[in-house]
C-alpha cells in the first residue's frame, strides 16, 4: 500500500463512493483517514485549481498542452469538499478542505453540461454548505463572545441567503434529498448558534440560574431549534419503506445529530418555569412517537435484506445507537411521559420552504417531570476532553458522555 500509486482518479471515485455510501461505519477513525486520503489526492493531483502549468518547471510543466479538468474530476473535487468539509462541522473535527470559488464554478459549469440528471443540483449544495461553514466559522470566533453585533449581523445574512436559495430553487426541494437536509441542517445549526464558541450551541444546556428571566428568549429559541430539528427527522419519517438505503451515510449522521438534539431540546422543554408555555412544541416534536417509529423504520431495515447477517447489517448498528437514545430520553422523562404527549400526525410532503405557525398550535399545561436533575455547569462540554463525535454516533463508544447528568446516565 505504501508503495502503490495513490495519484489516480479511479482510486479517488471509489474511496469517494465508499465514503458516502458505506451507512454505518464499525470503526469512524477509519473513516476520517480513507477521507484524508481522498482530500489528500484531490491536492496531490491539483484537482482543487484549475490546471495549468507548474511555476516552478523551467519546461512549462507536464500538463502544459493539456485540457483543463473535465466533468469526472470536477465531480470528485465537489464530492470531496462535500464529504470533507461537512464531516468537519457535524463532527466538530479539524477541516481539511474549505470551500472555494474554483469549486463553486466547477459545480456551475457540470450544471450547464447537464451530463448527469444531478449535475443541476450541485451548485446549490455547494453553496448551501459555505453558509454551513459561515456559521461554524463565526460560532468559533474567539471575538464573537465579547462583541454580539457582528454575530447577529452575520447569522441573519446567512439566514437571508437561506430563505433566497429555497425560494429561488429552479426545481422542488423533494427532488434532492441532499440538499433538503443540507438545508434543515442549516437552520437547525442557526437556530442553536451561539457566540460562545460552542458546538451545537451546547452552552444553551445550562440550568437558567433564574428561571424567571428571560423566559420569553428561552421560548423563542426552543420554538426555532424544535421546528427545525422536526424538519431535519422528518426527511426519514417520510422515506418510503424499503428506500432507507438511499440515504447516504451523511445524511444518518445528520439524522442522528437532529435526533439528539431534539432529545435535549424536548427535555429543556419540560422544566417546571415553562413547561406550561411549551406543551404545543411538545406536542408538535413528539419525540416518544418519533423514536420509535425511527427504531421500527431501522429495524425493519435490517430484518428486509436477507443477503447480510443481522449482526453485519449496516442499520444493526443504527438501530441500536437510536434504541439507546430512546432508553436515555425514557430515563431522563420519568414515568409521566405517556400522558404527556399525543401521536404525531405523518408528514406527506416537503415544501421547498418548510415553516411552522406555532401560534395555531393547541397550548397545554403539560405537567413537568419530577426527577428531571440538573443539567449541571459548563464544564462537560468545555473540557479539553469533549468530542462532539461522541455526542453523535460514529464514534465506536456505545452511548454518548453523561452530559452533566452525573450519575442517572446509563
Amino acid at each position: 500500500m505504501v508503495s502503490g500509486k495513490f495519484n489516480d482518479l479511479d482510486l479517488l471515485q471509489g474511496l469517494l463512493i465508499h465514503l458516502a455510501w458505506a451507512h454505518y461505519q464499525p470503526r469512524p477513525k477509519r473513516y476520517t483517514q480513507h477521507l484524508h486520503l481522498a482530500t489528500s489526492i484531490i491536492s496531490d493531483m491539483r484537482l482543487d485549481k484549475p490546471r495549468r502549468p507548474e511555476l516552478w518547471d523551467v519546461d512549462g510543466g507536464k500538463d502544459r498542452d493539456e485540457p483543463d479538468w473535465g466533468p469526472p474530476e470536477m465531480r470528485a473535487l465537489a464530492g470531496a469538499y462535500y464529504l470533507s468539509s461537512t464531516s468537519s462541522i457535524v463532527l466538530q473535527k479539524s477541516r481539511h478542505m474549505s470551500h472555494s470559488p474554483y469549486i463553486s464554478k466547477c459545480c456551475e459549469h457540470l450544471g450547464l453540461l447537464n451530463m448527469h440528471p444531478t449535475d443541476k443540483y450541485l451548485v446549490y449544495i455547494i453553496r448551501v454548505q459555505s453558509l454551513i461553514e459561515r456559521v461554524d466559522d463565526i460560532v468559533s470566533k474567539p471575538s464573537a463572545a465579547q462583541d454580539l453585533s457582528p454575530f447577529w449581523e452575520e447569522t441573519q445574512r446567512i439566514a437571508q441567503e437561506c430563505a433566497e436559495i429555497k425560494a429561488t430553487l429552479p426545481f422542488p426541494l423533494s427532488d434532492s434529498p441532499p440538499l433538503l437536509l443540507q438545508l434543515h441542517m442549516l437552520e437547525l445549526l442557526l437556530s442553536q448558534s451561539s457566540p460562545r464558541g460552542t458546538p451545537f450551541g451546547l452552552d444553551k444546556f445550562q440550568p437558567n440560574p433564574n428561571p424567571a428571566e428571560g423566559q420569553a428568549a428561552i421560548i423563542d429559541w426552543l420554538s426555532a431549534s424544535m421546528s427545525a430539528a422536526r424538519s431535519l427527522i422528518s426527511v426519514i419519517l417520510v422515506l418510503p419503506h424499503g428506500e432507507e438505503m438511499a440515504m447516504s451515510n451523511m445524511g444518518w449522521i445528520m439524522m442522528y445529530c437532529g435526533l439528539s438534539l431534539a432529545v435535549r431540546l424536548d427535555l429543556i422543554a419540560i422544566r417546571r418555569a415553562i413547561s406550561g408555555s411549551t406543551g404545543h412544541l411538545r406536542r408538535f416534536l413528539d419525540m416518544p412517537h418519533t423514536l420509535r417509529q425511527i427504531v421500527l423504520r431501522l429495524e425493519a431495515a435490517r430484518h428486509g435484506n436477507k443477503v447480510a447477517a443481522a449482526n453485519l447489517h449496516p442499520f444493526e448498528g443504527l438501530a441500536r445507537r437510536v434504541r439507546r437514545l430512546e432508553q436515555w430520553y425514557h430515563a431522563q422523562a420519568g414515568d409521566d411521559l405517556a400522558i404527556t404527549t399525543t401521536p404525531s400526525q405523518q408528514v406527506v410532503d416537503q415544501p421547498n420552504a418548510v415553516t411552522v405557525d406555532t401560534d395555531n398550535m393547541p397550548v397545554a399545561n403539560l405537567p413537568a417531570y419530577p426527577n428531571v436533575s440538573t443539567w449541571g455547569g459548563a464544564g462537560w462540554y468545555q473540557g479539553a476532553e469533549f468530542d462532539i463525535s461522541t455526542f453523535l454516533f460514529t464514534d465506536p463508544v456505545d452511548m454518548p458522555g453523561n452530559f452533566g447528568l452525573g450519575d442517572r446516565f446509563p
